[in-house]
């Protein structure tokens, strides 16, 4: 699991020279957790601050990571650091990392007031988050639902009607000539409680899409034929998701996501790039897709030859 925090902190020298304590970036949720950085001096050195508010009642909860820092200045010039921690209940919601001194960021860094940094954190294990529900589907709902799904452990109480004009499977399932229809619960097989209460939660209307969610919404609304939730799907990926180019294009070739496909290649415009969305087995790679990235790098190596 990574998700990637990019900020440009503006009146950095004010920081510096002491005007301001900290300056803080927008917060963003991530796998649940919701995250944020702040640029602090410490002495005569400036520590980036990577902070976690965990949205559940719940304390008990740990989250290893590997966080990877970039200061960035305007001419590509970058300072990496790298930091591995765990954020627990019993300690710190927050880590410090030192960056560098104030007259190393001034000199190098510091372009018109302002300061870009970038943090990729790698989360390699987490316990005790949990989504926080956009919706219930659960007995509270009991009055306003003539079915019961049951996944795994859970029972999501639903309309037929509903449900069954979002999806052609569940059409046929609960409202055509099957057993199924003529039964108070139905028993859903092979599919993951979190990811049909998000699923479910996108057929309903609610914000439930993310770069975190969206994998397991696609294969349900591929599985059960549900059209609406794969075209919000193929919306955000166009218009919000910060996924890797290489990401969307696989999951554009698995769900035929022809929108997606051709934005993602059209801002493929480097042999770097090319080699970006490249993966490390060729042969796993949708062979349509395979020949457009191909025919690009022809291209590429074309216009190379004739300057």
């Amino acid at each position: 699991m990574k998700f990637v925090l990019k900020h440009v902190f503006v009146n950095v020298p004010k920081l510096l020279n002491g005007e301001i304590i900290q300056i803080d970036s927008e917060q963003e949720e991530h796998f649940n957790v919701t995250w944020g950085m702040s640029l602090k001096k410490a002495g005569k050195t400036v520590c980036l601050c990577l902070s976690m508010t965990n949205p559940n009642d719940n304390d008990d909860y740990a989250i290893q990571t590997v966080i990877d820092l970039k200061t960035i200045a305007s001419n590509g010039k970058m300072c990496t650091k790298t930091k591995e921690h765990v954020f627990k209940y019993w300690e710190s919601d927050d880590v410090g990392i030192e960056l560098m001194s104030c007259g190393k960021m001034t000199k190098n860094y510091v372009i018109d007031g302002k300061l870009t940094i970038e943090a990729r954190v790698k989360i390699l294990e987490m316990s005790g988050i949990k989504k926080r529900k956009l919706r219930n589907f659960d007995e509270t709902t009991k009055g306003y639902s003539d079915i019961i799904l049951v996944v795994g452990e859970q029972k999501f109480y639903v309309s037929k009607l509903y449900l069954a004009s979002h999806s052609k499977y569940f059409d046929s399932l609960l409202l055509g000539k099957f057993q199924e229809s003529k039964k108070s619960e139905v028993v859903l097989r092979d599919i993951q409680p979190e990811d049909f209460q998000n699923f479910l939660e996108v057929l309903h209307g609610e914000d439930a899409i993310s770069d975190e969610t969206i994998k397991g919404i696609l294969f349900l609304a591929d599985m059960y034929d549900a059209p609406t939730a794969h075209r919000r799907c193929e919306q955000f990926l166009i218009n919000e998701s910060k996924m890797s180019l290489k990401e969307k294009l696989e999951i554009s070739a698995r769900y035929k996501m022809k929108r997606v496909k051709n934005k993602c290649l059209s801002k493929i415009k480097t042999i770097e790039d090319i080699r970006a969305v490249l993966p490390g087995n060729i042969e796993d790679m949708d062979h349509s897709l395979l020949a457009t990235v191909l025919q690009k790098s022809l291209s590429y190596i074309d216009k190379l030859s004739k300057c």
